[in-house]
């Protein structure tokens, strides 16, 4: 269990990075279920804020957003060609 824990800490420290600075920043290598869980997460805080009319809260989220989103993206197609390469 405390592996996990801290297997789930580095996770989460790395999709504040890619959250923070965009999806570029590569050297993450994120779960792509850990991804679909947070995305969600975040698209849930998106309508949060917009059901309380919380515009500067949305763009945030909105911006969150779209950054996990561009970085699964990113990672799927990495892994396509790489799949191709072999």
């Amino acid at each position: 269990m405390k592996a996990k824990t801290l297997a789930m800490l580095k996770m989460e420290k790395n999709l504040v990075a890619v959250i923070d600075k965009g999806y570029t920043t590569k050297p993450y290598e994120l779960d792509l279920d850990y991804l679909r869980m947070r995305l969600l997460q975040e698209v849930n805080e998106l309508n949060e804020a917009l059901k309380s009319g919380q515009v500067e809260n949305a763009k945030s989220e909105c911006a969150d957003v779209s950054n996990i989103v561009d970085y699964i993206f990113e990672k799927l197609s990495n892994e396509k060609e790489a799949q191709h390469e072999t």
